[in-house]
């Protein structure tokens, strides 16, 4: 078994300047948990495999390609490989999701 506790977890550099901890990577998959900050934002950016984002807590603006819409707590987004992304925080109070990527 692994558990892994967020509070324990590695610091993740990353080239939007966010709070990013790699709670688990595996040949197949690797799961981060990121916090944004109210105006924070992860850059529009792609990645070379299909991703999912899960809301933990708080609210924001998610981009995929040209569509956009407002995610809360509880909501699942799927990522797919290679399309241009972004996600913001829109909201007063602190943003915190999991990022999920497969291979």
């Amino acid at each position: 078994m692994i558990v892994v506790k967020v509070e324990d977890a590695e610091k993740f550099e990353n080239p939007h300047g966010v709070d990013v901890k790699k709670l688990i990577g595996t040949e197949n998959a690797q799961i981060f948990h990121i916090t944004l900050k109210p105006g924070e934002e992860l850059k529009k950016h792609t990645t070379p495999v299909d991703a999912f984002l899960y809301v933990i807590k708080g609210k924001g603006i998610v981009e995929v390609g040209e569509e956009k819409e407002e995610v809360r707590k509880a909501t699942l987004v799927y990522l797919p490989k290679e399309i241009p992304h972004k996600v913001s925080n829109t909201g007063s109070l602190e943003m915190k999701f999991l990022v999920i990527k497969v291979k």
